[in-house]
């Protein structure tokens, strides 16, 4: 589609049916969901198992073609878990499995397609065990990783770093550094001083984030009328 030739009034709506399915679906499948939380098709997000916890504002996005599967394995000693904290965002196809403990900080970003596991599991032996091996995998603060990258068992990325498109990273990764390949590793080291701009100052700005949102939707749309979007859907043109 070229362009959204919705008309505000049926966004509204959709995203109004969206958070209806979200509140009544998936909400409930979460040990804890901070305030704030927006699923764009939820109907396409997993949630897999017990001790899931997300802080607020989380953004996520998930497609037919991708969804969205966040997975705790459950245990005897119901000890596994998977958190998150506050201001992140999750992008469609996104994968985060955990069998001992998977735990990310405040702003991190997910790119399409990535994937978390801390366990391989199967043994490498006896392929009848599972989870096999596990070790926890630990994100800090403002860690964004890129498309399509692996995170191995037991890593531990620090605050600031980014994880290239691709990677896949088996070993720790410092703070503040830019890690690509396979296996991962360091190809550019952040400058710490010249500060980040991280995704919870959209909510902390002068301006609401819900209310620029709303504005911005109210521009783009202005235009749109019910027979254009109708007629877009039915017979597309390139006027259109």
């Amino acid at each position: 589609m070229r362009r959204d030739h919705r008309p505000l009034f049926v966004k509204r709506a959709a995203a109004a049916l969206s958070e209806l399915y979200a509140r009544t679906y998936l909400h409930p499948q979460f040990d804890a969901l901070g305030a704030g939380s927006k699923f764009i098709n939820p109907r396409y997000f997993q949630v897999n198992g017990p001790r899931i916890r997300i802080g607020e504002h989380l953004h996520s996005m998930a497609t037919r073609d991708r969804p969205i599967i966040l997975t705790v394995h459950p245990d005897r000693d119901q000890t596994s878990r998977l958190e998150l904290g506050a201001f992140c965002i999750i992008l469609p196809g996104v994968r985060i499995a955990a069998a001992t403990e998977i735990v990310a900080g405040n702003n991190c970003m997910f790119a399409t397609n990535c994937y978390l596991s801390d366990a391989d599991w199967h043994d490498i032996y006896d392929r009848t065990e599972a989870p096999g091996r596990t070790a926890r995998i630990v994100l800090g603060d403002n860690v964004w990783i890129g498309d399509s990258a692996i995170v191995c068992k037991g890593v531990r990325i620090g605050d600031n770093s980014i994880v290239g498109a691709g990677a896949v990273v088996a070993r720790d990764v410092p703070p503040n550094t830019i890690v690509a390949g396979n296996p991962a590793r360091p190809v550019k080291q952040l400058d710490e001083a010249r500060g980040f701009r991280r995704r919870q100052d959209l909510f902390h700005a002068s301006e609401d984030y819900e209310v620029y949102l709303e504005r911005y939707d109210a521009f783009m749309l202005a235009e749109n009328t019910f027979g254009r979007w109708l007629r877009s859907l039915i017979l597309p043109t390139r006027s259109l």
